[in-house]
């Protein structure tokens, strides 16, 4: 097993180096040869993206003799600004049958998967700070991936996964698989 997870490293990081810039020769903006911009790919913009799918809330003990494990829709909304290869994002989403809010904080590293400039894959680190129904507000560590599919210059289509390690009375923790769609401008 140790193994094979090398081997799918090496070969995603090594799928990743990119031609080193250098002299161009021809006329003017033909980029014959080498040439070009080492970041040029990268641009800072502003995003808005909009999420939707299923959470599932465990808690042990349970809070009040509920369920220990409740899985519903959730939904949210995040702003973001992408600095050079990061994005930064300030968002809200919510499970409506649970009356929960999450309100966070996170960052996320985005990736073209080897060979298809089309495909991102994400890794994401953030916060978030959980109220849930009759109880205190929560802190919670996030870590997550997401793989989206990149339709235009400005649009994008993907699914994600995030755990929330929420630092609680009650063990809590939240797993929220969903959808998004992406617009930057």
């Amino acid at each position: 097993m140790v193994t094979r997870i090398l081997i799918l490293t090496i070969i995603f990081c090594a799928s990743n180096y990119a031609q080193e810039p250098g002299r161009t020769d021809g006329a003017e903006e033909s980029e014959f040869g080498w040439g070009g911009y080492p970041f040029a790919a990268a641009k800072n913009s502003w995003s808005i993206q909009a999420l939707f799918g299923s959470g599932a809330v465990k808690s042990k003990p349970a809070p009040w003799r509920s369920k220990e494990e409740l899985t519903d829709l959730y939904y949210g909304l995040k702003i973001g600004y992408k600095l050079d290869f990061f994005d930064f994002f300030a968002g809200y989403s919510r499970i409506e049958q649970q009356n929960s809010d999450f309100y966070g904080f996170e960052v996320t590293r985005g990736m073209p998967v080897g060979g298809m400039p089309d495909i991102k894959l994400g890794f994401s680190l953030g916060s978030e700070l959980i109220k849930r129904d009759e109880l205190d507000a929560e802190f919670s560590i996030v870590p997550g991936i997401s793989a989206g599919i990149i339709l235009s210059e400005h649009f994008v289509l993907g699914i994600d996964y995030r755990r929330s390690i929420v630092f609680s009375d009650y063990n809590v923790t939240v797993n929220r698989f969903g959808a998004y769609f992406k617009t930057e401008f």
